[in-house]
């Protein structure tokens, strides 16, 4: 802001107040321009962030839902496995070498569909505090939604990695060995079904979430899902 200095003293009171009503309202006028130009580009910023962070919750959603699909489609392999199984071990019509097949077959299947989540724009936007230029409404429901996504990584690859070293350890062992008792069978592949049906419940929460904040218009949005509990996989 530039004040051009007076070419030469007033010689009144009045003729005083004229320059310096005219020097006042020039530094407020700039400092209103300034604000203006503030609230404008954090404006931009905060409606920035928006975008980026909900093209990714939608890519997120998008990666939650393929992944529900594989876990139901993997989950229902695996039910299919245990109902044998079961159904020999209470005909007693089983063999080792069925049971050791149906290991086999079980090993085939041992695989997880858990989500890559990105966090990117999020993290972005704390960093370089565009989230400040955000409405109250829109950081809570944010919020929300990353604070789910962390819960259900953590807990799922908590579960996942404990039961799968266990479960995968056993069914290794049988073949192996070529050795296995129905009881041991049985027990193994509910365990796995148990991590499954854990899992896929997990992403359905998760994906009602995701969901809500794509239909949600109100300021009000669905809390997060708990925290899933990995000690009932175990």
């Amino acid at each position: 802001m530039h004040v051009e200095p007076l070419e030469k003293l007033p010689r009144s009171v009045r003729e005083f107040l004229s320059h310096y009503s005219m020097i006042v309202l020039s530094i407020l006028t700039a400092l209103a321009l300034e604000q203006v130009a503030l609230r404008l580009e954090h404006r931009h910023e905060g409606l920035r962030a928006k975008e980026e962070i909900e093209l990714e919750i939608d890519a997120n959603r998008t990666a939650v839902e393929s992944s529900l699909a594989l876990t139901h489609a993997n989950s229902e392999a695996w039910g299919a496995l245990l109902k044998r199984a079961v159904a020999e071990a209470r005909s007693g019509q089983g063999t080792n070498d069925s049971r050791v097949a149906t290991l086999r077959e079980a090993a085939g299947l041992f695989r997880d569909a858990l989500p890559s989540l990105k966090t990117t724009a999020w993290d972005a936007a704390i960093s370089d505090h565009s989230v400040n230029y955000l409405d109250h409404d829109q950081l809570t429901r944010y919020s929300e939604i990353y604070a789910s996504q962390r819960l259900f990584t953590q807990a799922m690859w908590d579960t996942i990695r404990d039961t799968g070293i266990r479960d995968l350890s056993e069914i290794s062992r049988g073949i192996y060995l070529e050795k296995t008792d129905p009881q041991a069978t049985v027990t193994t592949l509910n365990e796995r079904m148990l991590v499954l049906r854990i899992l896929e419940s997990q992403l359905s929460q998760l994906q009602d979430t995701l969901k809500a904040e794509r239909t949600d218009a109100s300021p009000a949005h669905a809390s997060p899902s708990s925290a899933p509990a990995a000690s009932a996989a175990r």
